[in-house]
Order: C-alpha cells, then structure tokens, then sequence
C-alpha cells in the first residue's frame, strides 16, 4: 500500500508539473490555532500554475502539495481548475466561468462552480473578479466571490499578486451557514530572469480550522517560471 501511495503520487506531482508554467517551493514557518493547541507548521509546500489564454477565453489551474509527513513525504495535496468563455463584443470583459475543486484531506469538500466573471485593468492592476455558485459534493448550494489580482513594479522586477475568496458553507457543527474567508497575497522578486524570491501570507477564518479564528500563515518561497 505504501508503494501505491508513493506512485500516484509521483504520478500527480509529474503530470501538474508537466502542463504548469512555474513552480513555487514554500517553505511555511506559521502556526496554527486550532483551539486546542498551538500547532507549528514548519514544512515545505510545492506551488504549480497554469494560465492559458486562447481565442474563446482561458484555462487556469494551480495545485499545492504539503510535505509535512515525517520523513518529509507529501501529506496533503489540494487543487483548482478553472475554465471561462468571454463573452463577445461589448461585453468582452465579462465571461461565463466553470470551476472544480478539490482536495485530499477531510475538512475539504469536492465542490463544482459555475457562474460569471468580470475582469478588468485600473492604473497598471489587472483585477479577475468571480460570483460563483458553488455546488459542494457533500451539502447544500452555497455562493462564492472570488478576486485575483497583480501588479507590477520597479520596471516589471516586483510583482504583487494573489487571490481573495469568500464562500458560504455549512457550519461545523449545527445546520446553519458560516462564511469562510481565504487570502493569500504574494510578493515576487525577479533576481534573474524567470526566477524569484519572496512569498506569501495565507489570512483565513473557518479553512482548516474549526475555531473562527483568523489564521495568519506566512511563507518564504522561491519561483521559477519557464513560460
């Protein structure tokens, strides 16, 4: 069974890496409050992304792999997918957007989404916002805003980007709703050409934790982009 493990594995990590334009290393020195105790996190994250741009839209998809096992395996592996058709003529800043999420730990819920996108520039920043319906596996309907974002500065050498999600779900405990809050902005500096140095700081409230807490988890990364 180990051996299976391991070779889907290898198999996930080589066939993301395959179709991805950069690779992230992270290495997470946060700690986590989940109620009970103070959990330091201190191990690696491996980042792959894609974003393909064609003539009826794009294709995104990022995929995060924790390696927290001991001995230094993966532990956890979460992904995105994310596909939206623009819209034609003077509506070409908005777009129709189908979306897959899933994961490999519990307290992630295979979800399906769907729902429209507007995206646009202001003074340099380029904005992708989302209002989604969100379709969990396990549960009943929930919506979801999502807003992407980057900037560029120093003559292209620093780059500030990220996301912010907000969706509803149901509640831990109780058949009522919560809002879950997730946000990881990054800052990148290009030493060289297509390499980086910087990193990220993960803000969220109800993600992996079962407090209402907000989380703050930040990270010191490398970047390597190939396209």
């Amino acid at each position: 069974m180990k051996k299976a493990l391991l070779f889907f594995s290898a198999v996930f990590v080589l066939s993301t890496l395959s179709y991805s334009q950069n690779i992230q290393l992270h290495y997470d020195y946060g700690r986590a409050n989940d109620g009970d105790i103070n959990k330091d996190r201190n191990y690696f994250t491996v980042t792959t992304e894609m974003f393909k741009p064609d003539k009826l839209g794009s294709t995104f998809f990022f995929a995060d792999m924790d390696f927290a096992k001991e001995g230094g395996g993966m532990s956890f592996a979460y992904w995105e997918i994310a596909r939206k058709f623009t819209l034609p003529g003077k509506f070409k800043n908005f777009n129709f957007h189908i979306e897959y999420n899933d994961g490999t730990a519990n307290f992630i819920t295979p979800a399906a989404l769907t729902g429209i996108g507007y995206d646009f520039g202001f003074k340099g920043w380029i904005f992708t916002t989302n209002y989604l319906a969100r379709i969990p596996f396990e549960g009943r309907l929930d919506g979801q805003f999502t807003m992407v974002w980057h900037k560029k500065f120093f003559n292209n050498k620093l780059h500030f980007t990220g996301f912010l999600d907000i969706w509803t779900s149901d509640e831990f405990e109780g058949t009522g709703k919560q809002i879950t809050f997730l946000t990881e902005p990054q800052l990148w500096y290009e030493v060289i050409d297509n390499f980086d140095i910087g990193g990220e700081v993960e803000i969220s409230k109800n993600f992996f934790t079962y407090d209402g807490d907000i989380e703050v988890m930040p990270t010191v990364a490398l970047r390597y982009r190939w396209q």
